[in-house]
């Protein structure tokens, strides 16, 4: 018998009739993949006998979210600290995530990185972006740490991508949000890439608007929120029209963040409060816990250790002046792409005070937040009987509700293969989610404590 072979072939048609066929490989492909904007994706082989189609599918999923799904689905705290690690190993980096995303955005060519980086700069150069902004392109491929935003609003301009699928590059690719409607540069891709303008259109609009300078934000009545600018720029088919209307409202330029500002604020009186969440949840589950009787069991440090299963006690072997950063440097239980950036005392009270502050980590706030207020809500909602578990369809509502407050603030829905959400989704599905959340903090705790203990022994 000959050796086998194997084909992915691209097909439009419902039938086995081959449009397009990728270069042979000596193994069987990754059924899995998905293509984006094709109908049908048949898989053959080659044998003696000719062409046999072993595999046709309408629809192929991405088994990247796939297996981190299935693992979040079957990771119990009991194992956690034996499973946790290959977990997460198993998060790509943005090179590979980038790698991916070519795979099924209209690259058909051999499957390595030097040919990839060749085809990213021709099509920067097709699109008229200098060659040197494309010179990386292969550190972009290969390298987990990721590049600027800036540099990935090119490659949507040299894909040709559509809003949509800009909005998965960030998601999936970044794991940030896409347009930020509120700056004007971000306002200005919106513009192009939803009319299909080029990057030198947008580019010519961009100098000519004078830059805003930043100023407070506004009373409610008179705020321009980020929603609404979207709709001007979706209606709005003129250049000349689009620099009129942000010269008109340049000052509405100079602060953004509004909505999720708000919606922070709100979320922490909930649970701040002298009868919120946070006050109800040590009164109904604390009782045996000395913080309920301290006068600054409401503080900021406080609350936010009571989020996180922390007490306050049991932190003080970290030598630092309330924050619990030296705990996040903990690669083996915890990814770079969660730690960084990951919700501080010192960040959530710049953020009350109305200031802002990077995006990841804005909305990495409103996540914690917002999935605390809602298992805390359910657990006090039991009339006589409060309870820390789960109840039927509580998983979907609550990463319904995550979503619902992302995509309204003007940020990405929750997406497992982002290792900060993924802490969330796999939390969310436990029996009791919020006691499961706090054990992983509790695991990374003693991990820290036990490896400092450890160090001090060493020294002596």
């Amino acid at each position: 018998m000959n050796d086998l072979y194997y084909y992915i072939v691209i097909s439009n048609e419902p039938s086995p009739y081959i449009r397009s066929y990728s270069p042979p490989v000596f193994r069987k492909p990754d059924l899995s993949l998905r293509y984006s904007g094709i109908n049908h994706v048949i898989i053959i082989e080659t044998l003696e006998r000719g062409l046999i189609i072993i595999e046709s599918r309408e629809t192929l999923m991405d088994s990247y979210t796939e297996k981190l799904t299935a693992g979040a689905v079957d990771l119990y705290e009991y194992d956690a600290a034996e499973k946790l690690p290959e977990i997460i190993a198993s998060f790509r980096g943005h090179g590979a995530a980038l790698s991916d995303f070519l795979d099924t955005h209209r690259y058909t060519r051999e499957n390595d990185p030097e040919t990839k980086a060749a085809f990213l700069k021709e099509k920067f150069a097709e699109a008229g972006i200098e060659p040197a902004k494309a010179r990386n392109a292969l550190k972009w491929l290969t390298e987990p740490k990721g590049f600027e935003r800036e540099t990935g609003f090119r490659i949507a301009f040299a894909l040709n991508l559509s809003v949509e699928e800009t909005n998965e590059f960030f998601r999936t690719v970044m794991l940030d949000r896409s347009f930020d409607c509120h700056t004007i540069r971000e306002a200005v891709y919106f513009y192009c890439i939803f009319h299909g303008k080029g990057y030198q259109t947008a580019e010519r609009l961009i100098s000519a608007v004078p830059q805003p300078k930043k100023g407070a934000v506004p009373d409610a009545a008179d705020v321009l929120y980020t929603k609404n600018i979207i709709v001007f720029l979706q209606s709005c088919n003129d250049d000349e029209l689009l620099l009129k209307y942000f010269i008109g409202n340049l000052a509405q330029f100079g602060y953004n963040q509004v909505r999720v500002k708000e919606y922070i604020r709100d979320l922490w009186n909930r649970i701040s409060a002298a009868d919120g969440s946070a006050a109800q949840e040590r009164k109904y589950f604390f009782d045996n816990n000395k913080m309920k009787n301290q006068d600054t069991a409401d503080s900021t440090w406080n609350i936010y250790l009571q989020i996180l299963g922390l007490d306050p006690d049991d932190t003080r072997y970290i030598e630092t002046d309330r924050t619990i950063k030296p705990i996040l440097n903990n690669k083996t239980f915890m990814h770079q792409f969660a730690s960084d950036n990951f919700p501080k005392r010192q960040s959530i009270e710049k953020i009350l005070r109305g200031e802002s502050t990077q995006n990841d980590l804005i909305r990495k706030t409103l996540i914690l937040l917002v999935f605390y207020q809602f298992w805390m809500n359910r657990a006090l909602s039991q009339k006589g009987r409060p309870s820390y578990e789960a109840g039927p369809n509580d998983r979907e509502r609550c990463l319904t509700g995550l979503d619902q407050y992302l995509l309204d603030a003007g940020f990405p829905e929750m997406y497992a293969g982002n290792p900060f959400d993924w802490i969330f989704i796999w939390a969310a599905g436990r029996e009791s989610p919020m006691q499961a959340f706090r054990s992983y903090w509790q695991l990374l705790s003693a991990e820290f404590s036990e490896n400092k203990q450890q160090s001090v022994a060493g020294d002596q």
